[in-house]
């Protein structure tokens, strides 16, 4: 059956607030530059056809995130999160809907506010951030078709450090349930909807930025 998420749709409308803090000019430039790190996340995958489930082998994904290495104490910075290009092989994937990529900030910073810039080939489907506690959640209920490389939207985060310590980005998700990455397709040869699930392999954990506090 074709899943439809529709949570933090509004949790996405309170960003308002911080729009000038995620203008084109970062906070971060009045104590540090952002550097951009080139990251890749390898995930333990599965998918189900004709209701068996099978295992999906060696996925992983490249993202660019760009972040201060350093700031002073209770700065004002944003992180950016940007994901590399995706093909949906159209051999398996007719139509994908639910596309989720999960982002995690590390709980010592405070959130100030977030925003999506950018994509591309995402036709008429409209993306959105879910919160879930420290974690952020690019997503979509709507539908995109398979075979046709797209560009998901930029995550923008900006944060306030701490008084001290570090502030680290890394994957978010855990599980087959609290994805990292994946969305739900349909397969044209059986014409069912079923899910590809996805989560950053444990063994080889990513750490996507470190900003140091001090």
């Amino acid at each position: 059956m074709k899943k439809k998420s529709t949570a933090g749709i509004a949790a996405a409308l309170t960003i308002s607030a911080a729009t000038a803090l995620l203008g084109a000019t970062s906070p971060a430039s009045a104590t540090a530059p952002g550097t951009s790190t080139s990251s890749t996340v390898g995930y333990v995958c599965q998918s189900r056809f004709d209701g068996a489930w099978f295992p999906i082998n060696g996925y992983a994904r490249n993202f660019t995130t760009t972040a201060p290495a350093q700031v002073s104490s209770n700065a004002v910075f944003n992180v950016s999160f940007d994901p590399a290009p995706i093909l949906a092989l159209g051999e398996y994937n007719k139509e994908l809907t639910d596309i989720e990529v999960a982002y995690k900030v590390s709980p010592g910073a405070k959130v100030l506010g977030y925003k999506l810039v950018g994509g591309s080939n995402l036709g008429t489907a409209a993306f959105h951030v879910e919160r879930r506690g420290a974690e952020f959640v690019v997503t979509s209920p709507d539908s995109i078709p398979g075979g046709v490389e797209f560009d998901l939207p930029t995550l923008v985060v900006a944060l306030r450090a701490p008084a001290q310590g570090a502030v680290t980005t890394a994957p978010g998700g855990s599980s087959f349930e609290n994805r990292s990455f994946g969305w739900n397709r349909l397969h044209p040869a059986n014409n069912q909807w079923d899910p590809f699930q996805c989560y950053a392999d444990p063994a080889t954990p990513v750490v996507f930025s470190t900003t140091n506090v001090g």
